[in-house]
């Protein structure tokens, strides 16, 4: 690692670790909140939706000051509204009751939500700038992303395990550490000053449109299952409470993460494997949808829905990779524009599927669904077909490094 970067380096992973609890925990606490509060898998696919769209509007946000503000600025105050807002969620069910309760949750959702996704995009940008040998590029970080996804499972099923599904709310204030100890990272972390915010002709072609088309199907993909695989887990095995959310979660968490592995392995070796890699990784993804709704045994389909993260975990990162490599001068106005698409996909497929499986369960979701990773796999071919096409000029702030 470069040791000039060092603390950068690890904000940036301490963001991602945020990014990865904030975006996961009301997921693992599907169950409890059923059994608490009675809320319906509409409700719970709602709480999903209001996540991903609040961190829409961040990244609207950030589509108009991310080139013209400070990075470190940007990121501090992200950090100290994360920090807040999961404050906030543990102190729910101690200030409401009642219908209050899911109000409450909404509200808090949307303050950790919008800061951490500021935050993701932000941390990214830097991410993306950093020299080589720093130790981080965007694909590491999902992939650290999943890993961390892993010990939350895990850390949820202990507490409540431990302390009982009334005692849910206390784990929020363990988990608000994680942006504390990102913005004393940011602090003195080195993030390189730029040359300030000016417009510049550069150009952009079909492919960055098919990049954002293809991250909204791929990112919904990944969510989709990331947010219903703790339930589906617990219709297919029945081991008793929490248990099977518990494997379920963390098994397909593990996946993310060694697919993201393996990707960032063999893409560092070979400079034209990308867009092979993701063609295939979302065809497979689709297959695993269709084996997860049509297999007979409920086990054989959890297997498949957990193998599925080998392959969709790598759409994402490996889409905005794709799009930076091939459109160098788009800058962090691109990554920004993108992260917006990928959200949309995240607020919307997930939250259809919760509507789906309230009205015909989970298989059919899944089968509907199935459709999502295929329509990704012909978008990334249209633009692996597009990466030397003519390019079209479009007027927008240059890739500019702020402090």
């Amino acid at each position: 690692m470069n040791k000039g970067y060092g603390r950068t380096a690890l904000s940036c992973y301490a963001g991602v670790v945020n990014q990865s609890i904030i975006t996961n925990v009301t997921a693992l606490l599907f169950v409890p909140f059923i059994q608490l509060y009675g809320f319906s898998l509409v409700r719970l696919g709602l709480l999903t939706a209001v996540n991903f769209a609040a961190q829409v509007c961040a990244d609207l946000f950030l589509l108009f000051f991310i080139d013209k503000c400070s990075l470190k600025k940007l990121a501090i105050a992200a950090s100290a509204m994360s920090f807040a807002g999961l404050l906030f969620y543990g102190f729910v069910p101690l200030l409401f009751s009642g219908e209050l309760v899911y109000a409450g949750i909404v509200l808090a959702t949307c303050v950790f939500a919008f800061s951490g996704g500021m935050l993701e995009v932000v941390l990214s940008n830097v991410a993306d700038r950093l020299p080589s040998g720093s130790g981080v590029s965007i694909c590491l970080l999902h992939t650290a992303y999943a890993w961390t996804q892993v010990a939350l499972a895990a850390v949820v099923w202990l507490w409540l395990g431990v302390f009982g599904t009334r005692c849910w709310n206390f784990v929020m204030f363990l988990f608000a550490l994680i942006p504390a100890a990102t913005l004393a990272l940011l602090a003195r972390a080195k993030i390189d000053r730029g040359e300030g915010c000016v417009k510049v002709k550069s150009t952009i072609g079909g492919l960055y449109f098919l990049a954002l088309a293809a991250v909204f199907f791929g990112y919904g993909a990944e969510v989709t299952l990331n947010q219903w695989i703790a339930a589906f887990a617990g219709e297919a095995l029945g081991l008793g409470e929490y248990v099977s959310e518990f494997i379920g979660m963390a098994l397909f968490a593990a996946f993310l993460g060694a697919g993201g592995l393996i990707y960032v392995k063999v893409s560092s070796k070979r400079r034209k494997f990308p867009f092979p890699a993701l063609i295939v990784s979302s065809a497979i993804a689709g297959g695993c949808y269709l084996a997860v709704a049509l297999l007979p045994s409920p086990v054989l389909a959890l297997v498949a829905a957990t193998v599925c993260g080998l392959f969709v975990g790598v759409l994402s990162p490996g889409i905005m990779t794709a799009a930076s490599d091939n459109l160098p001068q788009a800058g962090a106005w691109m990554l920004a524009s993108l992260a917006v698409a990928a959200d949309l996909g995240a607020a919307a497929l997930p939250a259809t599927a919760g509507a789906l499986a309230d009205m015909s369960g989970m298989r059919f979701a899944f089968l509907v669904l199935s459709a999502v990773p295929f329509v990704s796999a012909v978008l990334l071919v249209f633009m692996a077909k597009h990466g030397r096409a003519k390019k079209l000029p479009v007027d927008f702030p240059t890739n500019n490094k702020n402090t």
